[in-house]
Formats: C-alpha cells, sequence, structure tokens
C-alpha cells in the first residue's frame, strides 16, 4: 500500500532533483588571517543542506550536491563563511556542464606544456570591454590569455611567481567573484564532479 503525501507537501517525484555543483573560494588559506580548514567547510556545506561534500586541497574548492538554485546557494554559503571568518569570501559555483565547457573550450592546448602554469580565471558573468582593457592595452608575450564568456585562459610559461599577465588580471576591477585556478585544479574539479550524478 502507497503512503499518501500529506497535505500542502510535494511527492519525491515532484521535488527538485539535486544539483552538483563545483565550488570555488577566493583568498582563503593564504596569508595569516584568513585560514579556513577543508574540515569546517565540509561541514559547514553540510549544515545548509549540501550532500556529498568533497574538498580538494586547501585552497577553497568542493564540490557538492544540492536541491537549493545557484542564487540562494551562493547566498547561504557567503553567510556562513562571513560568520565564520569575520569577512565577506568571493564565492564561484560552476556546473558539471559548464567546467566541462571550461575544459573542453582550451584554447591553449597546444602550447600549453606545463598544466601548473595555464591558468582560468573565474568571473560572475562575462567581463565588458572597458573592464578587459588593462589586459589589452600590454603585450605580455611570450605570456598569452584568452577571454571566452565568463572565462580568462592564461598561459604563463615562466610560470606565475613574477607573472605581469598573472598580475594584471589579478587587478582587474570586474564586477563580482573572480578567482583563479590552474588547469589541475580544473581537470580534478572536472572529474569530481563526474564521480556523482548530474
Amino acid at each position: 500500500m502507497k503512503r499518501a503525501a500529506g497535505a500542502g507537501s510535494k511527492s519525491k517525484a515532484d521535488a527538485p532533483s539535486a544539483a552538483r555543483y563545483a565550488l570555488l573560494l577566493r583568498g582563503v588559506n593564504v596569508g595569516t588571517k584568513n585560514s579556513l580548514p577543508m574540515a569546517e567547510l565540509r561541514a559547514m556545506l553540510a549544515r545548509i543542506g549540501c550532500t556529498g561534500v568533497q574538498t580538494y586541497v586547501q585552497s577553497g574548492n568542493a564540490v557538492l550536491a544540492t536541491r537549493l538554485g545557484p542564487a540562494d546557494l551562493t547566498k547561504k554559503i557567503e553567510a556562513a563563511i562571513e560568520a565564520h571568518m569575520g569577512r565577506p569570501v568571493a564565492t564561484t559555483l560552476r556546473t558539471r556542464a559548464e567546467m566541462k565547457a571550461i575544459v573542453d573550450g582550451n584554447p591553449f592546448g597546444k602550447v600549453a606544456t606545463n598544466p601548473a602554469y595555464l591558468c582560468v580565471t573565474f568571473l560572475s558573468s562575462a567581463p565588458t570591454k572597458a573592464e578587459l582593457a588593462p589586459l589589452y592595452a600590454q603585450d605580455f608575450a611570450p605570456e598569452r590569455f584568452e577571454v571566452d564568456g565568463s572565462a580568462i585562459y592564461s598561459w604563463h610559461p615562466g610560470g606565475q611567481g613574477k607573472s605581469l599577465l598573472a598580475g594584471a588580471i589579478g587587478k582587474l576591477k570586474v564586477s563580482g567573484a573572480v578567482t583563479t585556478r590552474n588547469w589541475n585544479t580544473v581537470l580534478k574539479l572536472l572529474d569530481m564532479l563526474r564521480e556523482g550524478n548530474p
């Protein structure tokens, strides 16, 4: 005998399915006042209703499943992290399909010989021409960059430590969240997203 759903409640068939996201935080565990242990991040995400939470390295990367929409999820994550750290932290979310599109769209596959020196800067929205003007105003050769929607690919053959291009990208005045990951991290996050349901 099937159990009837209570009055005013949704059946399982009507409930929204959980979506999986990659979460990227900016500026955590950098310096002395930005500590956020990944165990605490996992617990924090679980408390706001996320499931299947996994983290990767210590720089603020996670994958998770949730029935919250991206706007509500971002709001809850940012509120929880600000309460914990005492300051706001830029939060970026990408779905598995979005991360796959980033990987498939790599313009430097034939020249980027070291994946640690190939980076993707994730933005909340596509930057305007005016916001990108500082990048186009300089010659960074042999470093290279390409903008594709809300992502900036950058290739730093000499590494990022003294990279003029990396510094210029970091100083861009764009709206919303901005955070950068190297190609190894991008690939790992996509693999982690693939391990769960779409």
